[in-house]
């Protein structure tokens, strides 16, 4: 690991610790952007994953607590939350597949387009239908 990369991470560590001690909820969002041209802030959590298979249905998702923490940040805000993945198989065009969808509109999915996995790492699942997708062209290729 480079010096300063960890000097960096260790910085962070002592930091989520005195937040933990403080009682503070806390999480690390991926990306923020602004768009000059609608005035509007975005955040994203971003995985780059396999797909969840059937049964129920094919899908995506995350950790229950990160999805609502981000909502909550997101309504404290007004930031506009996105949810994005990119799945790690490369096609012979050398492209991969990304979905991505506003996080509200997948709050507001009814019942049989989402689910909650069961164990320890609970994971909340949405139907792959229920996100937009972009083929991407993959960074290993280039």
């Amino acid at each position: 690991m480079d010096e300063k990369f960890k000097q960096g991470f260790d910085g962070e560590s002592i930091v989520r610790q005195l937040l933990k001690d403080c009682k503070h909820q806390y999480g690390q969002i991926d990306l923020i952007s602004y768009d000059k041209v609608s005035k509007k802030l975005f955040m994203y959590e971003i995985k780059h994953q396999q797909r969840f298979k059937a049964p129920p249905f094919d899908g995506h998702g995350l950790p229950p607590y990160q999805f609502n923490f981000r909502l909550k940040i997101a309504r404290l805000t007004g930031m506009i939350p996105f949810l994005i993945i990119i799945e790690p198989e490369i096609d012979l065009k050398g492209e991969q597949n990304m979905f991505y969808q506003n996080m509200f509109t997948l709050e507001s999915l009814g019942e049989d387009k989402k689910f909650t996995t069961e164990g320890d790492k609970k994971r909340l699942v949405f139907r792959i239908d229920t996100f937009l997708q972009h083929k991407i062209k993959s960074i290993k290729n280039k």
